[in-house]
C-alpha cells in the first residue's frame, strides 16, 4: 500500500494489530498510515475564501450581539446594510436560527425532566463549585472519569465495528475529514440498540454541565464518534457556532475512549475565549484574518485519562491537533443547543424506532422526540 504523499506505509511496530488500524482507513479516506507521522499535515486554506468567511463571520457577530432578543436581531438583519456576497450568506444562516422557536416538545418537558435528574435549581449537588467555576471562568470542565473499563471495552468495540461497516460513508451527516474517522449520530441510530451507547449523551453529569450553561431549557443536538489516525487529525482552531455571541447557545462534551496524551493529538483550547464574543473566524491579527491553523497564544491541550468527560461551553476556541503516535486517538463528541435552536442532526429522521422505544422518558425528552 501506499500512503497519501506516495511513500510506503509502515504498519510493522504499531502496538494495535495492523488489522484494527485498518477498519479505520476507509472511514478517514486513507489507503494507509504514512512512514513520516511527524510531518505536518495541515489543513489549506485558500486565501480568497479565508477573507470572504472573515467578512461573513464578523457581521454575523455585528448583527447577533446588537440585539439582545431574537426579535431585535431581526430588526437588525432587516436594516443591515452591506456588500451583498457578504449579506446573502449570512442572511441565510442567522434566518435559519431566528425565524422561531424550533422545539418539538413543549419548553416544560425538558424543565421537568431536569427536576427529576436533580439539576433544576443552577446551585445543584452534581457539579462542585470548582467545577461551575471552571466552566465559567475557562469554558470548560474536567469531569473526572465517568466510564468503567467494562462501559470504555464495549463502546469502543461497538464504535470500531460501526467504523469499519459504514466505511467510506461513515460520518456522512454532519462532516467528513481526511485523515480523521467519524461516525455521527451514534446514540440514536440502531447500533445503540441496548443502550451501550446511552451514556454519551444522558449522563447526569455531563447534564448538569449542561444546565449549568444553558438553563433549563436545552435538548440533544448530535452525536459524533471522532478519531485521528496516526499522522493526522489537526484542524483550524474554530467554534461550534458560526459567529460571535454574549450569551451561550451550545454546549459540547468530549468522552476520552482512550487516553489524551500530549503526543496523540489532544484538543486543544484557549480558556476563556467563550467569553470574548468573538468567533475566531471572524477576528483579525495585525488587521489581517487570523491564521487559524496556527498556534493561539495562551492554547493549552487538554489531556485526560480514558473514560473521562471534559464538557465545555461550545463557543470556546478549540480544535483537534495531529496525531504523532502510532495509535488511534479515539473520542466521543456530545452536542446540545437551546430548545429554540436548530439541532445539527434532524433527529426524527435518524433516530431508530427500537432505540426511541427502549428510552425512557427522560432521556426522550432530551431528544426532544415523544
Amino acid at each position: 500500500m501506499r500512503s497519501d504523499n506516495g511513500t510506503a506505509s509502515v504498519q510493522t511496530g504499531l502496538p494495535r494489530s495492523g488489522t484494527e488500524i485498518a477498519r479505520y482507513l476507509a472511514a478517514a479516506h486513507l489507503d494507509a498510515i504514512p512512514n513520516d507521522r511527524q510531518t505536518p499535515r495541515l489543513p489549506t486554506v485558500d486565501r480568497a475564501a479565508r477573507v470572504a468567511g472573515q467578512a461573513r463571520s464578523a457581521l454575523a457577530t455585528r448583527i447577533w450581539c446588537a440585539g439582545a432578543t431574537d426579535a431585535e436581531r431581526r430588526e437588525v438583519l432587516a436594516g443591515c446594510k452591506a456588500d451583498a456576497a457578504v449579506l446573502e450568506p449570512v442572511r441565510r444562516n442567522l434566518d435559519r436560527h431566528l425565524r422561531g422557536p424550533a422545539n418539538r416538545l413543549p419548553p416544560d418537558r425538558i424543565e421537568t425532566a431536569c427536576r427529576e435528574l436533580g439539576i433544576e435549581d443552577a446551585d445543584n449537588a452534581l457539579l462542585s463549585a470548582s467545577e461551575r467555576r471552571s466552566l465559567d471562568e475557562d469554558g470548560y470542565v474536567d469531569l473526572g472519569p465517568l466510564l468503567t473499563p467494562a462501559q470504555l471495552d464495549a463502546m469502543r468495540k461497538r464504535l470500531g465495528d460501526a467504523v469499519a461497516r459504514e466505511g467510506t460513508t461513515a460520518g456522512h451527516e454532519v462532516s467528513q475529514t481526511r485523515g480523521i474517522a467519524r461516525v455521527s449520530g451514534t446514540v440514536i441510530k440502531a447500533m445503540n440498540h441496548d443502550g451501550v451507547l446511552d451514556p454519551f449523551s444522558f449522563h447526569p453529569k455531563l447534564l448538569a454541565a449542561v444546565r449549568h450553561v444553558l438553563g433549563t431549557r436545552f435538548r440533544y443536538s448530535s452525536t459524533n464518534f471522532h478519531c485521528p489516525l496516526p499522522g493526522y487529525g489537526h484542524q483550524a482552531i474554530h467554534a461550534d457556532w458560526g459567529w460571535g455571541v454574549r450569551d451561550p447557545e451550545v454546549v459540547n462534551a468530549i468522552w476520552l475512549l482512550d487516553d489524551f496524551t500530549a503526543e496523540n493529538g489532544p484538543t486543544r483550547v484557549v480558556p476563556g475565549s467563550h467569553r470574548w464574543g468573538e468567533h475566531p473566524a471572524g477576528s483579525t491579527v495585525d488587521g489581517a484574518p487570523r491564521d487559524l491553523v496556527a498556534p493561539v497564544p495562551g492554547e493549552v491541550h487538554l489531556t485526560g485519562v480514558a473514560g473521562s468527560c471534559i464538557a465545555y461551553n461550545a463557543h470556546l476556541w478549540h480544535s483537534g491537533t495531529q496525531n504523532f503516535s502510532t495509535d488511534l486517538r479515539r473520542a466521543q463528541h456530545a452536542f446540545f443547543t437551546r430548545t429554540v435552536r436548530p439541532t445539527q442532526t434532524d433527529v426524527p429522521t435518524l433516530l431508530d424506532r427500537g432505540v426511541f422505544e427502549r428510552l425512557g422518558p427522560i432521556a426522550q425528552t432530551v431528544l426532544d422526540v415523544s
